[in-house]
C-alpha cells in the first residue's frame, strides 16, 4: 500500500491534553476557555483574549516534536501571508513555557462543509458553484502570496455564520506548500502528503505541486459537493490513489443541475498531467462564475444524452475542442 499521512493517536492526544487544559492562561495574554474540536494533528480550543475580551481559536498539537512543530508555524506564516474572507484569519503565534506551541486564529463559528453534506445532501449545481467562487478567489490569494494548500476537502471548508449569510471560509493549511517559508525537509519531493481521496495526481506520484494541484482540489470539492462522495473514492486508498491516476471520473447521474457545460469544466479542471489542466483558480473561477451567469452553454444535454458526458476523458489532452476554444475566451468576470 501506498504510504499516506497516519492520524496522531489517541495516546498523544491525551499526552497534549496534560499540557493545554480548560482555564490555562498562555503568555499572559490567552485563556482557555473548553475544546472545540479535535483531529489527527491536534486540537482547536475556544479562548478569550484577555486584553480585547474578545473570543478566538487556539490551535495546539498532538505531537510537537519534529516536522509537526515546524509545520505549525510555517501554518501561521502561510495564514498570515493570505488576507482574504474565504481564509482563516491567523493572529498570533506563541509558546506556552514549557517551550509547545500554538496558533491564535479567527474563530470562526458555523458546520464544516462535511457536516452539511452529510446533514442535508448535496447541493445542486447553482448553489455549489456560488459556494466555489469565493473559495477560489481565497485560493487565488494564496497562490499569489506563494502558498498552496494540497488539502482541500469538505472537512476544511467551515460555512461561517456572519451577520450578512453564510460565508464559506478555508482551513488548515497545516501540510500547504509554502515557497516562501518552506524547509525542504517538510516536503521532500518523491513523499505523499495529504488525505488520498482528495489528492491530485502528483500528489499521489509524489511529484512537484503547484496552484494547479488545487485546481484539482477545487473540481473535487465541487464534484463531491453536487455528488455526495468524492469523484475517485475506493475501498481502500490504496485503490482510490490508483483511481486517481488511471480512471477519469464517473457522471454522476443524480447531481441536480449538472449539465454538460459545467460537466465539460469539470472534467478539464480533474485532468491528470497539471499542464492540461485548467491552468489557475482565477482561471476556473471565471469559467464557473461564466457559467453561472449563463453566459456558457452546453455542448450536450446532460439528462437526454446520458453517455456523451461521460465521453471527455481528462486524461486526454485536446478531446473536447469545445472547451479549448472556451478557456480562450475573454471573460470579463
Amino acid at each position: 500500500m501506498l504510504p499516506y499521512e497516519v492520524m496522531a493517536s489517541t495516546a498523544a492526544a491525551r499526552t497534549t491534553r496534560k499540557h493545554f487544559r480548560t482555564g490555562m492562561v498562555l503568555e499572559k495574554r490567552y485563556r482557555l476557555l473548553r475544546p472545540l474540536g479535535e483531529g489527527g494533528m491536534g486540537t482547536v480550543w475556544v479562548a478569550e483574549q484577555l486584553a480585547l475580551s474578545r473570543e478566538v481559536a487556539i490551535k495546539s498539537l498532538h505531537d510537537v516534536a519534529g516536522v509537526n512543530r515546524e509545520r505549525l508555524r510555517d501554518e501561521a506564516l502561510a495564514l498570515a501571508a493570505i488576507h482574504h474572507p474565504s481564509v482563516v484569519q491567523v493572529f498570533d503565534y506563541g509558546e506556552t513555557v514549557g517551550g509547545l506551541p500554538f496558533v491564535v486564529m479567527e474563530l470562526v463559528r458555523g458546520p464544516s462543509l462535511a457536516r452539511m453534506l452529510a446533514t442535508s445532501g448535496p447541493l445542486s449545481a447553482t448553489d455549489a458553484v456560488a459556494l466555489m467562487l469565493p473559495l477560489l478567489e481565497g485560493l487565488d490569494v494564496a497562490h499569489g502570496a506563494g502558498i498552496v494548500h494540497r488539502d482541500l476537502k469538505p472537512d476544511n471548508v467551515v460555512m461561517a455564520a456572519t451577520p450578512g449569510g453564510s460565508v464559506p471560509k478555508l482551513l488548515d493549511f497545516g501540510i500547504a506548500k509554502r515557497d516562501r517559508f518552506e524547509r525542504p525537509a517538510l516536503t521532500d519531493e518523491g513523499s505523499i502528503v495529504g488525505t488520498p481521496s482528495y489528492m491530485a495526481p502528483e500528489q499521489v506520484r509524489g511529484e512537484a505541486v503547484d496552484g494547479r494541484t488545487d485546481v484539482w482540489g477545487a473540481a473535487t470539492l465541487l464534484y463531491e459537493a453536487v455528488a455526495g462522495a468524492p469523484p475517485f473514492e475506493a475501498s481502500t486508498p490504496y485503490r482510490t490513489m490508483e483511481r486517481i491516476v488511471r480512471s477519469p471520473p464517473t457522471y454522476p447521474l443524480r447531481a441536480a443541475g449538472l449539465d454538460g457545460a459545467l460537466w465539460v469544466i469539470l472534467t478539464n479542471a480533474l485532468r491528470k498531467d497539471p499542464a492540461d489542466r485548467v491552468g489557475s483558480a482565477a482561471e476556473l473561477r471565471a469559467l464557473l462564475a461564466a457559467w453561472r451567469t449563463g453566459a456558457l452553454q452546453s455542448p450536450t444535454n446532460a439528462d437526454s444524452v446520458q453517455g456523451a458526458p461521460r465521453a471527455a476523458d481528462p486524461s486526454t489532452p485536446g478531446e473536447s475542442g469545445w472547451f479549448d476554444s472556451l478557456i480562450r475566451l475573454k471573460l470579463d468576470r
